[in-house]
C-alpha cells in the first residue's frame, strides 16, 4: 500500500506538472497574440496620422496653386473660370482578421530585435524622416518606432558579423592593420544596413505599383464585363477583390473595407492613388468619378481605358526592344570585340617591338574593367526592362 501510495503521488505530480506546462504555454501564446494586436492597432493609428499628413500636404499644395492662379487672374484681368476639386479625407483602416494566430520565426526575431534596440529607435528617427508614410504606402503594418528599432538591430548584427569575418581574414595578411580595417568595414556595414532599411519601403512601393499596373488592363476588362451584365460598381469591385489579381485585388479589398466604414467611392480611389503610383490608375479613377457624376456608360469608359493602358504597355515593350538591340551591340563589343582587339594589338606590337608594350598585370586590369562594364550593362538592361 505504501508503494502504491508513493507511485500515486509521483504520477499525480507528473500530471500536475504537465498541466502547469500546458497552462504556461497557453498564457505565453495569448500574451504574444495580445502584443501583436496592440502593435497592429498602434501601427494603424500611426498610419492614419501619416495619411492625414499626406492629404493635408496635398490640400495645402492645391490651395497654394489656387492662390497663385487667382493672383495671376487678378493681374491680367481675364475672365477665366478655374475650377478645382478638393477632397478632405479621414483615413480609417480596418485590421484584417487572421485565420491563424501562429507567430512565424521572422516575426519572433523581429520582436526580439525591436525589444532589444527599442531604446535606440529615437536617435536615427531624423535619418528615416517620413518613414511611416512609406510604411503605409508599402502596406507594412508596423509602428515606425519598431521598424527603426529593427533596422538598428539588423545594422548592429551586420556590423558585428562584418567586423569579425573581415577582421579575421584581413589580419592574416595585414596583421593589426587588417583588424582596424575589419572594424571600418563593420561600421560601413552598419550604416549601409540603415540606408537599405530606409529605401526598402520605397522600393516595395515601386514594386507594388508595377505589379498593380501589370494586372490593371485585365481587371478593367473584368469590371467592364461585370458592369455590362448589369452589376453595380461596388459589386464589381468586390468581384475584382476576390479574384487573382495580386496587389490589385488587395487594394480593391482595402477600398471596399474603407467604403463599408463610411468613405465614398471617390475617397476610396483617392486613397488608393496615395498608396499606388500608377498613371493608369489615376486616369481610371478620374474617369470613374466623372462618369459617376454625369451618369455616363461606365462599362464603355473602362473598356477604353483598358485598351489605352494595354497600348501604353505594348509601346513600352517596343521601346525596350529597341533599347535592348543597342545594349546587345554594346555588350558584344565590350565582352568580345574589345578584349580580342586589344589582345591582338598587344601581341602584334610585341612582335614588332620584340617585347610586350603592356605588362600582364595591366592586361588583367583591362580584362577586369571590361568584365565590370559588362555587369554594369546587364544591370542597365534590367533597369530599363518594362514591368509588363
Amino acid at each position: 500500500m505504501a508503494e502504491e501510495s508513493f507511485v500515486d503521488r509521483i504520477g499525480l505530480k507528473i500530471i500536475i506538472g504537465f498541466v502547469d506546462k500546458i497552462g504556461f504555454k497557453t498564457l505565453d501564446t495569448a500574451a504574444a497574440t495580445r502584443r501583436m494586436l496592440a502593435e497592429a492597432s498602434f501601427a494603424l493609428r500611426e498610419q492614419e496620422e501619416a495619411v492625414s499628413t499626406i492629404m493635408q500636404k496635398k490640400t495645402e499644395e492645391k490651395e497654394e496653386r489656387k492662390k497663385a492662379l487667382e493672383e495671376r487672374l487678378a493681374k491680367i484681368r481675364e475672365s477665366v473660370s478655374v475650377g478645382a476639386e478638393y477632397f478632405d479625407e479621414e483615413e480609417d483602416l480596418q485590421l484584417e482578421e487572421r485565420d491563424e494566430l501562429k507567430i512565424p520565426l521572422s516575426t519572433r526575431l523581429a520582436n526580439i530585435l525591436a525589444d532589444a534596440f527599442s531604446a535606440y529607435s529615437k536617435a536615427p528617427a531624423s535619418f528615416f524622416g517620413d518613414i511611416q508614410e512609406s510604411l503605409y504606402k508599402a502596406n507594412i503594418l508596423m509602428p515606425a518606432s519598431k521598424y527603426i528599432a529593427i533596422s538598428v538591430g539588423a545594422g548592429v548584427i551586420a556590423g558585428i558579423v562584418l567586423t569579425v569575418v573581415s577582421g579575421l581574414l584581413l589580419s592574416t595578411f595585414l596583421g593589426v592593420t587588417g583588424g582596424f580595417l575589419g572594424i571600418l568595414f563593420g561600421i560601413i556595414g552598419f550604416f549601409m544596413t540603415l540606408v537599405f532599411a530606409k529605401i526598402y519601403p520605397k522600393s516595395k512601393v515601386k514594386g507594388r505599383s508595377d505589379a498593380f499596373g501589370r494586372e490593371m488592363p485585365f481587371a478593367l476588362r473584368h469590371m467592364a464585363t461585370q458592369l455590362s451584365s448589369g452589376s453595380g460598381l461596388l459589386e464589381t469591385m468586390r468581384s475584382v477583390s476576390v479574384s487573382d489579381y495580386g496587389v490589385l485585388s488587395e487594394e480593391f479589398k482595402k477600398a471596399i473595407l474603407e467604403i463599408e466604414r463610411g468613405a465614398t467611392i471617390e475617397e476610396a480611389f483617392e486613397r488608393m492613388n496615395i498608396r499606388i503610383d500608377s498613371p493608369g490608375l489615376k486616369k481610371a479613377t478620374r474617369q470613374i468619378a466623372s462618369t459617376l457624376r454625369t451618369g455616363g456608360n461606365l462599362a464603355n469608359t473602362l473598356k477604353i481605358i483598358a485598351e489605352e493602358v494595354a497600348t501604353e504597355m505594348r509601346m513600352k515593350l517596343k521601346d525596350f526592344i529597341q533599347v535592348l538591340n543597342t545594349f546587345s551591340l554594346m555588350y558584344m563589343f565590350v565582352t568580345v570585340v574589345a578584349p580580342v582587339l586589344i589582345t591582338t594589338l598587344v601581341i602584334a606590337m610585341g612582335i614588332a617591338m620584340k617585347g610586350l608594350p603592356i605588362t600582364p598585370d595591366i592586361m588583367w586590369l583591362l580584362y577586369i574593367a571590361f568584365f565590370g562594364v559588362a555587369i554594369y550593362l546587364s544591370f542597365m538592361v534590367k533597369k530599363f526592362e518594362p514591368k509588363v
